[in-house]
């Protein structure tokens, strides 16, 4: 009887244990605790399935070839226009864009227009939205291009959805903001009819009070094409300029995106773990695109039916064990997790149907200790306490992970928590958590500093997610994310947590340094040359006011190339930046310092108001630079030279004082440097062996033709086309650069080449309006005079040869001059003037409103056309002074009958007002820099 009865009891047992576990496989399915181990075996079955490429789709890779060819991003959006026009006129179908155009670009709004007409030209450009959160209300909203690029795009989301490791597997082909609106970028790729042309965006980017989601659908995994760079990829320079490069695109579906070490997203994916290096985003889309083609679409079973199989799974094995009655040995129980596995590779092969396989070979392994429990039970029990802390370590392996036990002490860390506390374990091993996580926020709100103490603090509740500031145990300080899970026992008792480290330094300076790239020098931090500009100009409209003294110092180190040879790039970049910051340290407080560019550096003061105050400062600034550096353990000596300037006794415009101070400066530098120098008209007329040389070469680029005449068009605002053009004339300098007019006119003045120089301009002018007339294009050529050029005798012959020769009618041909040209000898031209006006050659007064005496010359001489000077043009949207003074000198134009042309303008919005106030010609950096004829000609043709 005992041993029936004891017989019964392990029969009920056994039923207990069987339900313990049927129920726990069917948990466990359901609520996807083991999807990590899941992933694993995923990513495992899709070494062993062949997913071939597809040779049709190639990606245009801003690379780090395309950033040495163009410069640093971002670039100006022409670029991506001409792109885009280069695929369109290699009838290109289709192209996709993984770049987000969410703004315009300040600095050329013309680049925008282009761009947006070259999307509208090509008809099925993609381009991409993604949702943003912002972080201080809670706020979802939908980042987009720009309605004037969106309203002739396609579009399509990039949202990327990280499994749990951090890993990227499956893409939702639909998502949006409370419903799943949008679809993918690479399924707009694969089939356009699924294009959200008319879906409605909100460019509120402050969101509202409404609780918004974000909402996926048709979830899919991806089998991945075998290894990275399996495509075919192409620079984005010899797209633009390789035209055998470009014909070979024909056909082909293309995506452009970014490749470039540290620039653009990049994921983990199951191919990372053999090639070692993470996906780019374009690369993504490229094999979204290939496995839709393909009809490739993995479809992960859902959750009910995987518990269903899972349940079944256990379920048949257990039936047929005890139907046989045979023992669960190992060989056996190794039989059904090969059969399981294999069943899965299977489904996955030939239905594309991914069935999660963790619950039931857990189930399949559960069955063998439930068979033979005395033997597995004490084994297990001590199996699984170490086995819980080396599992949960396993799964963050990527990022630090910190685990500590019931009484928050430090029982383990992993590599990457080393790395990041910079410590060893054995360093903090029994330490209390409180104690070597030293974390603060980056904001100084309560809130805040509660949320640290609170995930700190022993006993966490629920786990705990924050970003914020790390101190190592270096003192360097960076940008973690941190997540806090606590562990429990079987019986729910807390034995410790588990603390994972994200180091998102990296990602959050590279934000930042994006955001300030188009203001701040990226090295030195200071404002840029754009900045400056800018910055100066408002310094100018200030001090017109309050008739202030702006005191400007061109500063640059002696020899800097010296510390490049000696001790390479890293060390001069070092020293830079050691100069910056002794460079603010110096000066007041509402100073401004900036890098003007290489070693050059510029600072504006408006407490320096006389040559013995700015003197105090120059010498202060030498001594200052003078001091000691200490880079890589190496003292370093540099000097500076210093060129001072003065607003406005040195000039009255931002360009020409600056000009003035870099003049000074280079004196002192051919004098030795170490020093500093006050801008003086002797110091332009200074005779050196450099100026010698200088000479020489300009006599040589003249009589060799090698000096270039560009065109900047001069634009009728109203309707757009170019009715006149300005000859300008540079010079490409071998060994000293692009050379601008002020760096050699006054030379070419000085030692009498000018009258070569201008006939050489002149015939150039004259032939290239004449070419634009064969071709059907009257347009008016007009070009800078000299005063030297004005008085010279043969200077009337000189027009009518050029006019002659080149076959040009006199009607089209402007000669522009200066008042500094006629006020020394108003009467002596004036008869030039006149003769060259009955010729019927149209006569310009350039710079208008800058002198003291250009009324008078309206009336003494024969004017035909006055041009307002820059300096009113630039901040007219700004300074209601500068306004009103347009608005004067555009209504005394009228007035007089007289043609008013606008110089200097950079903005639609400076366009928009000239034309409001009756300024129909307007030139400048908004319509087109100076460009080469053959330029000028394709974009007169472009404009008609």
């Amino acid at each position: 009887m005992i041993v029936l009865e004891n017989f019964r009891r392990q029969q009920n047992t056994f039923i207990v244990r069987i339900f313990f576990l049927l129920t726990t496989i069917t948990v466990i399915a359901y609520t996807e605790i083991l999807e990590r181990l899941d992933f694993v075996v995923y990513d495992e079955i899709l070494h062993f399935i062949d997913s071939t490429n597809d040779s049709n789709i190639v990606i245009v890779t801003i690379d780090e070839k395309s950033l040495s060819a163009l410069g640093s991003w971002p670039w100006s959006r022409g670029v991506h226009a001409e792109l885009i026009n280069r695929l369109t006129s290699i009838g290109n179908k289709v192209v996709a864009l993984d770049l987000l155009f969410s703004e315009l670009q300040s600095t050329d709004a013309h680049a925008d227009l282009l761009l947006a007409k070259a999307i509208a030209t090509h008809g099925n450009v993609i381009l991409p939205v993604a949702p943003i959160s912002n972080n201080n209300s809670g706020a979802l909203y939908l980042t987009a291009p720009h309605p004037i690029f969106r309203q002739h795009a396609v579009l399509g989301h990039v949202d990327i959805e990280l499994d749990s490791d951090g890993v990227a597997r499956r893409v939702f082909l639909y998502a949006g903001i409370d419903a799943p609106a949008w679809p993918a970028l690479a399924l707009v790729l694969a089939d356009p009819s699924t294009a959200g042309h008319s879906l409605q965006i909100n460019d509120n980017k402050k969101g509202d009070d409404r609780l918004k989601h974000w909402v996926r659908a048709e979830e899919t995994l991806i089998p991945y094409t075998g290894k990275l760079n399996s495509f075919r990829h192409v620079s984005y320079s010899d797209v633009l300029f390789n035209d055998a490069k470009l014909a070979d695109l024909k056909g082909k579906t293309v995506i452009v995106g970014m490749t470039a070490a540290g620039m653009g997203t990049r994921f983990a994916t199951p191919l990372s773990a053999d090639n070692r290096q993470s996906m780019t985003g374009v690369e993504w889309h490229a094999n979204v695109y290939v496995m839709l083609q393909n009809n490739h679409a993995i479809h992960p079973l859902p959750e009910i039916w995987v518990t269903i199989l899972s349940f079944l799974w256990v379920a048949i094995i257990l039936t047929g064990v005890c139907w046989t009655k045979n023992n669960f040995t190992v060989p056996l129980l190794a039989f059904f997790m090969v059969a399981g596995l294999f069943l899965v590779y299977q489904s996955l092969k030939i239905y594309h149907v991914w069935i999660p396989p963790s619950a039931a070979l857990l189930g399949t392994l559960a069955i063998y200790p439930l068979w033979n429990w005395r033997r597995v039970n004490q084994f297990i029990r001590a199996f699984l306490i170490t086995q819980l802390r080396s599992s949960t370590a396993l799964e963050a392996i990527q990022d630090g992970v910190i685990i500590t036990d019931a009484h928050d002490h430090v029982v383990y860390i992993n590599r990457g928590a080393e790395k990041i506390l910079r410590t060893e374990f054995n360093q903090i091993k029994g330490k209390v958590l409180q104690k070597i996580l030293h974390l603060y926020t980056n904001h100084n709100h309560r809130p805040e500093d509660r949320s640290v103490k609170k995930l700190l603090a022993p006993g966490l509740e629920c786990p705990g997610v924050l970003e914020c500031g790390l101190k190592t145990t270096l003192n360097t300080e960076r940008t973690v994310r941190i997540t806090r899970n606590q562990l429990h026992d079987e019986h729910k008792a807390l034995i410790g947590s588990v603390i994972a480290i994200t180091d998102i330094t990296d990602t959050v300076e590279l934000t930042q340094r994006i955001a300030h790239h188009e203001d701040y020098d990226a090295l030195t931090k200071l404002p840029n040359r754009t900045k400056l500009m800018t910055q100066f100009d408002q310094l100018i409209q200030v001090a017109q006011i309050t008739n202030k003294t702006i005191t400007i110092f061109f500063i640059t180190l002696d020899n800097f190339k010296k510390i490049n040879d000696a001790m390479g790039h890293q060390a001069g970049d070092k020293l830079l930046r050691m100069v910056s910051e002794r460079l603010n340290e110096s000066v007041n407080q509402d100073d401004i310092v900036a890098r003007w560019g290489g070693d050059e550096f510029i600072l504006l003061s408006v407490y320096l108001t006389d040559k013995d105050i700015a003197t105090g400062m120059a010498q202060k600034l030498l001594e200052v630079i003078r001091s000691r550096f200490e880079i890589d353990s190496l003292e370093v000596y540099v000097s500076v030279s210093i060129g001072i300037s003065f607003y406005p006794e040195n000039g009255l415009t931002s360009d020409t004082i600056l000009e003035r101070a870099r003049t000074a400066m280079y004196r002192v530098k051919r004098d030795g440097g170490n020093c500093f120098n006050f801008y003086s008209l002797e110091s332009t007329l200074m005779w050196t062996r450099d100026r010698l040389e200088l000479e020489k070469e300009l006599r040589a680029a003249i009589t060799n033709h090698e000096l270039q005449v560009l065109f900047q068009p001069i634009v009728h605002a109203e309707t757009h086309h170019i009715a006149r053009m300005e000859a300008l004339v540079r010079w490409p300098h071998s060994a000293r650069g692009f050379l601008s007019p002020s760096e050699f006119i006054p030379l070419a003045e000085n030692v009498g080449l000018i009258d070569q120089l201008g006939e050489l301009v002149l015939r150039t002018s004259c032939l290239a309006s004449y070419k634009l007339l064969k071709l059907g294009y009257s347009v008016n050529v007009s070009v800078n005079v000299s005063p030297r050029q004005l008085l010279n005798k043969n200077f009337l012959q000189t027009i009518l040869n050029a006019l002659h020769d080149s076959g040009l009618p006199p009607r089209l041909l402007i000669l522009e001059i200066t008042e500094s040209a006629i006020v020394n000898d108003m009467e002596r031209v004036g008869n030039i003037l006149t003769k060259i006006r009955e010729l019927d050659i149209l006569i310009a007064l350039d710079d208008f409103g800058t002198g003291y005496s250009s009324l008078t010359l309206l009336r003494e001489l024969p004017i035909d056309i006055i041009k307002i000077d820059k300096s009113f043009v630039r901040t007219l949207d700004q300074n209601q002074n500068d306004l009103t003074i347009v608005q004067a000198i555009i209504g005394l134009g009228i007035n007089l009958g007289l043609l008013v042309v606008a110089e200097g303008v950079e903005t639609a919005r400076q366009a928009r007002i000239l034309l409001q106030h009756h300024c129909y010609y307007q030139q400048g950096y908004y319509f087109s820099r100076p460009i080469p004829y053959q330029a000028l000609l394709e974009l007169i043709n472009k404009k008609r």
